[in-house]
């Protein structure tokens, strides 16, 4: 077979492609639509003074510098932030409304902090601009972007490997099956894990939950009876006797009386009504979030953890393998967008804590209650630049970022495209150092460094492309439709 030149075909891909593409991708969707969800998460604060507070329509600035003379320069370039020691940050404003026992006390569009801006993102001064352009802007048009510059230093996001959320994974080990989902809404995030015993129980665990829950219980509790639950298992002959044998050995409770019993744990020595409505709080907040945190959600989560049960009960017939957790269907690479939200969401939080803070102060020292004496915006600045400043991240997690090497052009391209996995790297971990199958095509083979991050730390292989998250509300949209029909 005729072997042909693949070389103009690499070429042609990084003509319309740049190498480091994923990354401004990735931080472009953080600046456009994660960050206003997240002001939309915290839009409304409720102090202990009948005060009322709300945050909305949250702006972004391109980068912009005003000079010790008062003048402001409508744009700072990002040269002129690596030769001044300057930050390449964007100013936030937000608009706040401030009301007292209902009434509308003051309102005004508020500065609240500075954010880094990666540069050549849609919110960087030289995006978009001709080679040319960038000459005279003192850029190099040959260089690809995809940094932050921090006082003067250019800093690389490196990619972070971790395992992917909202998906159940098998583990077997001698006495137990189990089979957990670690489910993630906004900030929170909490592990379900559902277990079967050698003598075919099924339990569950979930944030605040009691300690020994039995899954008919807890299905119980979400409005499912005995032949209902019975209903919803498969209907093979293994999976109904495993059900059986649960609903023979755990007593079937009405609904009230098993969110009680959840209520009895979350709730101790309060009343019956009051431990009830904890039970629900619980059930539709911490079981299953990224289902949903609504009451009407509950019957999709009974679903969801009949579907968990019947995969335990194959893999405990050998009817299902354990799941790889090195597969790489099974792991997510969080980039420069990701790992901002996160930074940004608990700044952000910081901020809400701070301005509660000082409102109650203020009326403790029965001062004028104003915007301006409540807010400070170095709430939000201090916490992002810290953390870029350090790379030590929100979750414990360090070496986030990294200076760019120079040495040569390919450098910081190799930088930007580091993946780096969040496992202990003072372990042996044999099989996560590993090439693993599914690598192929995704991660280089080869590029890994020596010592104890070899095999951690990898990169993306020439022409790897990642993905950007997708608002999958459309498509549970038309499944719900489809279903109705």
């Amino acid at each position: 077979m005729k072997t042909i030149d693949k070389w103009p075909i690499v070429e042609s891909y990084f003509e319309k492609f740049s190498p480091v593409q994923q990354q401004i991708n990735s931080y472009n969707q953080f600046l456009e639509e994660k960050i206003p969800e997240i002001v939309e998460e915290n839009g409304f604060l409720n102090s202990s003074n009948n005060v009322d507070v709300t945050l909305s329509n949250i702006e972004i600035t391109n980068p912009q510098i005003s000079e010790a003379d008062r003048t402001a320069n409508p744009k700072l370039m990002p040269m002129d932030a690596r030769l001044r020691n300057l930050t390449y940050s964007g100013s936030l404003f937000l608009d706040i409304k401030l009301y007292r026992k209902g009434v509308l006390q003051d309102e005004k569009r508020a500065y609240v902090g500075e954010l880094p801006i990666l540069v050549k993102s849609k919110k960087c001064n030289i995006f978009g601009l001709t080679p040319q352009e960038l000459i005279d802007c003192g850029e190099d048009p040959m260089d690809r972007g995809g940094y932050l510059i921090v006082n003067g230093s250019e800093k690389a996001l490196i990619t972070q490997e971790v395992l992917a959320l909202d998906r159940i994974l098998l583990n077997d080990s001698e006495e137990v099956v189990t089979a957990q989902v670690i489910s993630v809404k906004g900030a929170f995030k909490g592990k379900v894990k559902i277990s079967r015993a050698q003598d075919g129980i099924l339990s569950v665990v979930f944030p605040s939950s009691p300690k020994k829950l039995a899954v008919v219980e807890l299905l119980n509790a979400l409005g499912l009876k005995k032949n209902q639950i019975l209903e919803e298992f498969s209907k093979e002959q293994i999976i109904q006797n495993e059900v059986l044998l649960n609903l023979d050995k755990i007593e079937c409770l009405p609904e009230e009386e098993a969110l009680d019993k959840i209520g009895r744990a979350v709730a101790p020595s309060q009343t019956r009504s009051y431990r009830l409505r904890r039970a629900r709080e619980v059930i539709d907040s911490f079981l299953l979030p990224h289902i949903g945190q609504d009451s009407q959600d509950r019957q999709t989560k009974a679903y969801y953890l009949v579907a968990m049960s019947t995969k335990v009960i194959e893999k405990a017939y050998n009817l299902r393998e354990q799941a790889d957790k090195d597969h790489y269907a099974n792991k997510r690479l969080e980039l420069s967008g990701k790992l901002m939200e996160h930074l940004f969401r608990f700044a952000f939080k910081n901020f809400t804590k701070d301005l509660k803070f000082q409102i109650d102060r203020t009326i403790s020292r029965h001062r004028k209650l104003n915007i301006n004496t409540v807010i400070r915006p170095d709430a939000i600045t201090e916490k992002i630049m810290f953390s870029v400043s350090t790379g030590n991240w929100i979750g414990q997690l360090t070496g986030v970022t990294k200076y760019i090497s120079r040495d040569n052009f390919i450098a910081p391209v190799t930088d930007l495209r580091k993946v780096k996995s969040t496992l202990d790297s003072s372990r042996e971990l044999y099989e996560a150092r590993d090439v693993h199958g599914t690598h192929w095509g995704r991660l280089c083979p080869i590029e890994t460094p020596d010592g104890p991050h070899c095999g951690l730390t990898k990169n993306l292989a020439l022409m790897a492309k990642i993905t950007t998250d997708t608002d999958t509300t459309h498509i549970n949209n038309v499944l719900k439709e489809s279903v109705t029909i």
